[in-house]
């Protein structure tokens, strides 16, 4: 009968949908870089992957496989506590590709799943990272840059799209609500549409590259606030006016997001 059905819905294009390969040998072949790119571009803003690692907006998911979801010390919400998911290789990779959809009411609130053309690698990657790999971590050269290239240079995308575009904040405090726009210029300073004011900088912490920026006369308090991400988080261009939430000082919630273009 099966058989029959398949033979009845090839011809009428209708495909069959196809899970992704996240079997051992899958996972071992899987393109090392590929997925740590994935992981930097995707989830490094939030999580950390090192055994003794801090919590960033996310927990640190060193030794998270094999565990059941939220057992670990951080607050994580009613949805994850109630998933009643272990993670495996397969469960973390039906969780990226559409985190919403597996557990509703999460509090992540990333814009986009990860592709399907780098779900295994990435997996792969975070296995390798957080010790669940029984397979050694591949032998590889690392692309080479001229010593002291700028950030420009090293991260054209993100640069081009920080230098090009506005960067439009929802700041929330116990004083109210200030929204605005700022503008990172390619003098190391930022300018905004309010009359706040600013600089950036690219720092090396740990061997990742962080971008730092710096924020004073604000018209409500905190006054001033300094706040780093890596780079790698916001390498894939994306264009929303909320695309991240943070906490650059105490009682208070950023909303950051990117929009397309400049004032004239």
């Amino acid at each position: 009968m099966k058989k029959l059905l398949l033979m009845l819905l090839l011809p009428l294009g209708i495909g069959i949908a196809q899970a992704d390969d996240f079997s051992r040998d899958a996972l071992v072949s899987a393109d090392y870089k590929q997925g740590r790119k994935a992981f930097q571009q995707r989830c490094s803003a939030c999580h950390t992957l090192a055994d003794g690692g801090s919590a960033i907006v996310g927990p640190n998911l060193y030794g998270i496989f094999d565990k059941q979801a939220a057992s670990g010390e951080f607050a994580y919400s009613d949805a994850f506590k109630n998933s009643g998911i272990v993670w495996t290789a397969e469960t973390m990779g039906e969780f990226v590709a559409d985190p919403n959809a597996m557990v509703p009411g999460n509090r992540m609130g990333i814009p986009e799943g990860v592709p399907e053309q780098d779900r295994v690698a990435i997996v792969a990657f975070m296995m390798l990272e957080t010790g669940a790999a029984d397979w050694p971590r591949p032998a590889f050269e690392e692309d080479q840059l001229p010593e002291g290239a700028t950030i420009a240079e090293k991260y054209p995308s993100f640069y081009n799209h920080m230098m090009n575009n506005t960067t439009h904040y929802r700041m929330v405090t116990d004083e109210g609500e200030l929204i605005f726009d700022a503008y990172f210029n390619a003098d190391g300073s930022v300018t905004t549409n309010k009359k706040i004011r600013g600089f950036w900088r690219p720092v090396s912490n740990g061997g990742m590259d962080v971008f730092c920026y710096a924020l004073h006369k604000i018209p409500m308090k905190p006054k001033q606030f300094v706040e780093c991400f890596p780079i790698g988080a916001m390498a894939i261009p994306r264009f929303n006016p909320e695309l991240w939430k943070s906490n650059p000082a105490s009682g208070v919630i950023l909303h950051g997001g990117i929009l397309p273009g400049r004032p004239e």
